[in-house]
C-alpha cells in the first residue's frame, strides 16, 4: 500500500507540470491522485498499523515521511473525495490551465500537510497552500472589488501562517524537535500549552472561518473565477485536520477554558454564519458565509471532546469529536458538490447573483438535482449526512451535566439553543437559496439555456456519494471509529453502534438514531402517499391565471424575489447584521426625477475590526516608506534590528 500511496503524490505533483501542456489531461492526472488518494485514506483510518512514505533528511530539520495513520487516513479520504470531484469537473469544463494548475498544486499541499509527520514540512506545505489561495482569490485582476477580496484572503492567511509559525517555534524550543510524535510527549506547562493554542487556532481558524477571522471565505469563494471557489473548499480539509491533530493530539489534554472558549467561539460563529448567509445574492458568497456556519458547528462538537479530554472522560470526548468529525465529512462534500453545481449554473446563464434567475430546474436538470441534494444535506434533512452529523453534535452538547465545571454546563446549554436557532435559519436560508433559482418562474428568457455539459460525472459521482452518506453511517462510524481511535484511546464505534443500524451517541442507552432505516421508511411513505392520491381518482382541477392586483402584469416580473424573501431577517436583526439603506436619485426622465433604493449589508466584524485594522496598516506602510531612502547603511541597520530582535527570542524559546 506504500506505493499506491507513493503513486497518488507522484500523480498529485505531475498533474501542474501537464496543465502547462493540456489542462483536461492534467485535471484528470489530479483526479486519478486522489481515487488512490481515497484507497490509502481508507486503509489508513481501517488498518492497525499507519501507512508510512519516507522522505530522508533533505529538509535539513530532522527525518520527516508522509504517514497514513488513522487520523490522517480520515482527512486523506475526504480529500480525495472532495479533490477528485473538483479534478473531474476541470477536466468537464476547463477553466484554463492556469487555474487547473494552481488546484492541482493546491491538491498536493493538502495531501502533504496531512500526511506530514515533521513539523517543517507542514509549515511548507501550508505556506504553499496559502500561496495557492492568494493566486485563485485573486486570479481575477480586472475588476478592482475582486483583487481587494483577494488581498483579504491572502492578509487573513498570511496572520494564520505567522501564527503557526510562532506556535511551531515555541514546540522547537521546548522539544528541540520538529517531529510530531516528539511533540505530542512534551512536558509543557498549562500557560504555555494555553498560548499554543490560542496560536494554533489564530492559523486553523483563518482557515475554516472563525469569527472574527472569517473574512477571507465569503470573499475568496466570490472572488475566485469559475471552479477556483470548489478548489478553495478542497482547502477546508487542511484546516480541519490541524484543529484535530496538534489542539486535541499534540497538546491535549488541554486546560478547562479552552474547551469553553470553542463552545463560545463556535455557537458565535455559526449564528454570524447562517445569519449573513442569508441576507447574501450572490451565490458564492451565500456558500462561503454557509462554510462559516457550518465551522461553528464543528468547533462546538470539538469543544465538548477538549472538555471530555480535560476531564479525563473519554466517553465524553469521543461524542464529541465523532459529530465534530461527522460534521466535516458530510459538509464538505456537500459544499463542494454546491460549489460545483453553481459553477455549472454561472457557465450557463452568466449570472453570478440570484436575483436574475429562477426556473432553472426545467433547463437544467442535472444541476438542479446535484444542487438540491447539497442543501438538503447542508439543510439536515433527514435522512442525509447532514442531519446525522448534527443529530450527533445536538446529543453531544446534551451530555453538559457531565462537563467538569458549572461554566461548562451552562456554556453546553446556550451552545445548544444557538445550535436550534441556526438549524431553524440554515433551513429558510436554503429555501432561499435553492427555491428562488431552480423553482418558481424564470426571471428572465430562459431559451438557449441548456446543460454546459451533457455529462457531468463529477456531478453524479459525488451526489451519490452523499445521497447514500446517512444511509450508511454505521459504517461511516465504524471507519471514523477506526481512525480516531489512537486519539481517544478506544474505538468509539463499538459504543455508538449498539445494533448493527441503530446508533447511539457513545453513552449507552441515553438516545437512538436509525438513519439507514429511515432511508428505507421515509421513501415508502412517500410511496404510500403517492399511491392512495392515485387510488382516489383524479380530482377535478380548475386552472386559472394568478391575480396579480388587477393590472395584468407579467407574472414572472412581479413574483417574490430573493432580496424581499430576506428582508424581514435584515429588518429584524438590522443592529446586528449592519443592514443600511438609502434612496438615490439617478438621471431625470420625462416625468421627473426618479430614485433608487440602495441596500446592503456591512458586517459589524468588517465596521469594527477589518476597517480600523486596514487603515492602521496603510497608515504604518506610509511612515515605513518614508523610511526606504535606497541607502545601504539604513537596510544594514534594519538587518542589525531584526538581529537583535531574533537573539532577544532565545531565552524564551530555552
Amino acid at each position: 500500500m506504500s506505493a499506491v500511496f507513493a503513486l497518488a503524490i507522484g500523480a498529485l505533483a505531475l498533474a501542474p507540470l501537464l496543465a502547462t501542456r493540456v489542462g483536461r489531461l492534467a485535471a484528470l492526472c489530479s483526479a486519478t491522485g486522489c481515487v488512490l488518494l481515497v484507497i490509502v485514506g481508507l486503509d489508513g483510518a481501517l488498518a492497525s498499523a499507519p501507512l508510512s512514505l519516507d522522505l530522508g533528511g533533505w529538509l535539513g530539520f530532522g527525518h520527516s515521511a508522509l504517514r497514513a495513520d488513522g487520523l490522517a487516513g480520515i482527512f486523506l479520504a475526504l480529500t480525495g473525495l472532495t479533490g477528485g470531484a473538483v479534478s473531474l469537473a476541470y477536466a468537464e469544463l476547463p477553466p484554463g490551465r492556469w487555474l487547473t494548475a494552481l488546484g492541482g498544486v493546491l491538491l498536493l499541499a493538502v495531501a502533504v500537510a496531512i500526511g506530514a509527520d515533521n513539523g517543517f514540512l507542514f509549515l511548507l506545505a501550508w505556506e504553499t497552500l496559502t500561496v495557492c489561495i492568494y493566486l485563485i482569490a485573486s486570479a481575477d485582476r480586472a475588476r478592482p472589488d475582486e483583487l481587494v477580496a483577494g488581498y483579504l484572503t491572502a492578509g487573513l492567511t498570511k496572520v494564520g501562517g505567522a501564527a503557526l509559525l510562532a506556535a511551531f517555534g515555541l514546540l522547537y524550543g521546548h522539544t528541540h524537535s520538529f517531529t510530531l510524535e516528539v511533540w505530542s510527549h512534551a512536558s509543557l506547562s498549562a500557560g504555555t500549552r494555553g498560548i499554543v493554542f490560542v496560536l494554533f487556532l489564530i492559523a486553523f481558524g483563518t482557515k475554516v472561518g472563525v469569527v472574527p477571522l472569517q473574512g477571507g471565505l465569503p470573499a475568496g469563494y466570490g472572488a475566485a473565477p469559475r471552479l477556483g471557489a470548489a478548489s478553495l473548499s478542497v482547502a477546508l480539509c487542511a484546516g480541519f485536520y490541524g484543529l484535530w491533530r496538534f489542539e486535541f493530539g499534540v497538546l491535549g489534554p488541554l486546560p478547562v477554558w479552552c474547551g469553553d472558549t470553542l463552545l463560545v467561539l463556535g455557537g458565535i460563529t455559526a449564528l454570524v454564519g447562517i445569519a449573513y448567509a442569508l441576507t447574501q445574492d450572490s451565490l458564492r458568497r451565500f456558500l462561503g458565509y454557509s462554510t462559516i456556519e457550518h465551522a461553528g458547528i464543528v468547533l462546538v462538537g470539538l469543544g465538548v471532546a477538549l472538555l471530555g479530554h480535560a476531564a479525563h472522560n473519554p466517553r465524553l470526548a469521543a461524542v464529541g469529536l465523532l459529530a465534530a468529525t461527522l460534521h466535516v465529512c458530510a459538509q464538505n462534500l456537500a459544499k463542494t458538490l454546491a460549489l460545483i453545481g453553481i459553477d455549472r449554473v454561472e457557465v450557463a446563464t452568466g449570472e453570478r447573483t440570484e436575483d436574475p434567475l429562477g426556473g432553472l430546474s426545467r433547463v437544467l436538470p442535472l444541476s438542479a438535482f446535484g444542487v438540491g441534494i447539497a442543501c438538503l444535506t447542508l439543510a439536515a434533512i433527514p435522512p442525509l449526512g447532514g442531519f446525522v452529523s448534527e443529530w450527533f453534535t445536538f446529543e453531544a452538547l446534551l451530555q453538559g451535566f457531565r462537563m467538569p465545571t458549572l461554566l461548562s454546563r451552562l456554556l453546553c446549554a446556550l451552545a445548544a439553543a444557538a445550535l436550534a436557532l441556526t438549524a431553524g435559519l440554515g433551513l429558510l436560508a436554503f429555501v432561499k437559496f435553492y427555491s428562488f433559482m431552480f423553482l418558481g418562474r424564470a426571471r428572465r428568457t430562459l431559451a438557449g439555456l441548456r446543460e454546459p455539459s451533457g455529462r457531468p460525472l463529477a456531478l453524479v459521482a459525488l451526489s451519490a456519494v452523499i445521497l447514500v452518506l446517512g444511509t450508511v453511517a454505521p459504517w461511516e462510524i465504524h471507519a471514523l471509529g477506526s481512525g480516531l481511535r489512537a486519539l481517544l484511546g478506544f474505538n468509539a464505534a463499538s459504543s455508538v453502534i449498539s445494533h448493527p443500524l441503530v446508533l447511539g451517541p457513545v453513552f449507552a442507552s441515553f438516545s437512538v438514531l436509525a438513519p439507514t432505516w429511515l432511508a428505507l421508511v421515509l421513501p415508502a411513505y412517500a410511496l404510500l402517499a403517492l399511491l392512495i392520491a392515485v387510488s382516489a381518482g383524479p380530482g377535478k382541477v380548475r386552472r386559472a391565471p394568478v391575480w396579480v392586483t388587477g393590472s395584468g402584469a407579467d407574472l414572472s416580473a412581479v413574483q417574490y424575489r430573493p432580496s424581499a424573501y430576506s428582508n424581514p431577517m435584515r429588518v429584524v436583526l438590522r443592529g446586528l447584521l449592519g443592514y443600511r439603506t438609502r434612496l438615490v436619485q439617478t438621471d431625470d426622465d420625462e416625468s421627473g426625477p426618479r430614485f433608487v433604493l440602495e441596500n446592503g449589508v456591512v458586517l459589524a466584524i468588517d465596521r469594527f475590526v477589518y476597517a480600523p485594522l486596514a487603515g492602521a496598516a496603510l497608515h504604518v506602510a506610509a511612515c515605513v516608506r518614508s523610511l526606504q531612502s535606497g541607502r545601504l547603511s539604513a537596510y544594514l541597520l534594519y538587518v542589525l534590528i531584526a538581529l537583535i530582535g531574533a537573539l532577544s527570542l532565545v531565552p524564551i524559546l530555552r
